[in-house]
């Protein structure tokens, strides 16, 4: 069996296609995307478990958990056609952000502003604005994805508000999402909001949320409120301070999500961290690697 053939029969047997549609098996690669990947293979080094090229990790027994994730990743990206320096970039932004010495931010975490399970260790942090045209597009399509993948019950999405300046009406936007988070329903009003996003207006923030079944009087009350906008101001600060300058920029468990990923690469991300967490790879990383070294 050639080289190629075995490594691509190495990813066939270890990167079985999950819940998420939009990843490819990698052995359905044309030739261009194949030889892509499969230099990337042999060029990515790993982390953690597993320090020696993504190829080598694929063949240790065990295997390291995290290769395995890069190289469906890696596979993911040939598939989609993106060229071999930019997978490269976003492979090595991606290790910069799962790699257990990445740096931990201090990020405020409140049960009224969580999508899926408050108790997950996975916390995926967004912040964001309600004005923001690329939000509107994204953050919900990244909800619908982890809907897709049944991953609504293992991690935690953390909303954070960072109102941007040139973004009009961004403020009262946030005060409305924050409004409707003390009354239960943080994300069903954002997906509203994003949802009808070219339809807003002041007077439609209590058309949303009256919508989504909230009792205006209380609602009208939160907005008045200094105790919410002091909360709003609060999260801008916070991602101040952590270095946030646009929206959407992600968290993944305090740690910053470099780069321009996709939703795919996120989930991605997820899963990979929820796989760490279950097998405990951060405990035996140091043993592992020198075993691969």
């Amino acid at each position: 069996m050639s080289r190629n053939a075995f490594i691509f029969s190495l990813l066939f047997c270890f990167l079985p296609i999950s819940a998420h549609a939009q990843t490819p098996n990698c052995e359905s690669l044309d030739e261009a995307a194949k030889n892509v990947a499969e230099h990337l293979l042999s060029q990515t080094k790993g982390y953690d478990c597993c320090t020696d090229t993504i190829a080598s990790c694929l063949k240790a027994n065990p295997t390291c958990k995290r290769s395995e994730f890069i190289a469906k990743e890696i596979c993911r990206l040939a598939a989609k056609g993106t060229k071999e320096s930019e997978i490269k970039t976003l492979i090595e932004q991606r290790s910069k952000t799962m790699s257990p010495d990445a740096k931990v931010f201090s990020i405020e975490i409140k049960p009224e502003h969580i999508w899926g399970n408050p108790e997950s260790k996975t916390i995926l942090s967004v912040y964001l604005c309600g004005r923001c045209p690329y939000c509107s597009r994204h953050v919900p399509q990244l909800i619908k994805l982890l809907e897709q993948a049944s991953l609504k019950d293992k991690v935690a999405v953390n909303l954070k508000y960072f109102p941007i300046k040139s973004h009009d009406n961004s403020t009262p936007a946030a005060l409305a999402i924050e409004a409707a988070a003390q009354m239960g329903q943080a994300w069903p009003y954002l997906t509203k909001s994003y949802e009808n996003f070219d339809a807003f207006s002041l007077k439609q923030i209590n058309v949303w949320s009256n919508e989504i079944g909230l009792d205006q009087e209380k609602f009208n009350a939160f907005m008045k409120d200094p105790a919410i906008r002091k909360n709003v101001a609060d999260s801008k600060k916070e991602g101040l301070i952590n270095g946030v300058t646009t929206t959407p920029t992600f968290f993944l468990n305090g740690r910053r999500i470099e780069g321009k990923f996709d939703a795919e690469s996120i989930i991605s991300m997820i899963q990979e961290d929820l796989a760490a967490t279950s097998s405990n790879l951060s405990e035996n990383s140091e043993s592992e690697s020198e075993n691969h070294n």
